[in-house]
């Protein structure tokens, strides 16, 4: 959007001196300041150029004041989308390891790597978004730009922390191993258990920060995204994409397209 906005105001400030400069055109041609009458120019062909100049950088200003608005109206639409579907990857790696610590499942190795791997992924695009307004700033400028600067290091931060339940694994198993048991690991293990209550406190910080920013956000648009009635869906239907047990999986109907 900085790119749209940089363009209307070189076209306004063009517009406002072809203006000036046909005004003072018109005025010489009532007036005859200074007489043009060669054979070549003359003060109605300077008007013409000038007025045509005019009325065509005008029409070119609509036309970028118009694309302004769509690409305002887009940016804001794909922020809500990242963000919503952030708080969605997020929802997902606390369920998982909510229903594995309660179930006292067996731990599989990417049990939230790709949620993660998504994660990161939405942080960057929101990151890289765009938002820049015609005149000042809103809310969802300074939260962008507080995002950009401080929330997704601190993200990306607690994401890579999230990657350690891939080694609390492998030391638990290794650990089994030397105990002579012939066990999967489960979230009753020790370092494996620590990993996983810890993600579960950790992305309970983070889903608040997001609904907080979120309805901020939702907020200054005029709740036209309705992001209340977007949480409860999310919250309803999480369930479909927790990690199944093998059992679980197997006991489901055929799913028919």
């Amino acid at each position: 959007m900085s790119t749209s906005v940089n363009t209307i105001k070189r076209l306004l400030w063009i517009l406002i001196v072809v203006l000036i400069l046909t005004y003072l055109i018109s005025l010489n041609l009532e007036n005859h300041y200074i007489a043009l009458n060669a054979k070549w120019i003359s003060n109605e062909f300077l008007f013409a150029i000038a007025g045509g100049a005019f009325a065509s950088l005008l029409i070119v200003l609509i036309c970028e004041l118009i694309k302004y608005r769509q690409l305002k109206y887009a940016t804001e639409g794909a922020l809500f989308s990242y963000m919503g579907n952030l708080y969605g990857q997020i929802l997902i790696i606390k369920g998982n390891c909510t229903r594995t610590l309660n179930n006292h499942d067996i731990v599989p190795d990417n049990l939230i790597q790709s949620t993660c791997d998504n994660a990161m992924m939405l942080a960057d695009y929101i990151s890289g978004i765009d938002y820049t307004l015609f005149r000042g700033n809103n809310n969802v400028c300074d939260i962008l730009s507080k995002f950009r600067t401080e929330k997704s290091l601190f993200l990306k931060n607690v994401l890579i922390g999230f990657t350690y339940l891939r080694i609390a694994i492998h030391e638990d198993s290794k650990m089994l191993l030397q105990q002579d048991k012939r066990d999967l690991v489960t979230s009753d293990c020790s370092s494996t258990n620590k990993v996983l209550t810890k993600v579960v406190n950790q992305s309970t910080i983070i889903l608040t920060y997001l609904d907080q920013i979120i309805t901020r956000i939702d907020n200054e648009l005029g709740y036209k995204y309705q992001w209340h009635n977007k949480k409860q869906q999310l919250n309803t239907y999480q369930d479909n994409y927790i990690v199944k047990q093998l059992d679980d999986y197997l006991k489901e109907d055929f799913v028919v397209f």
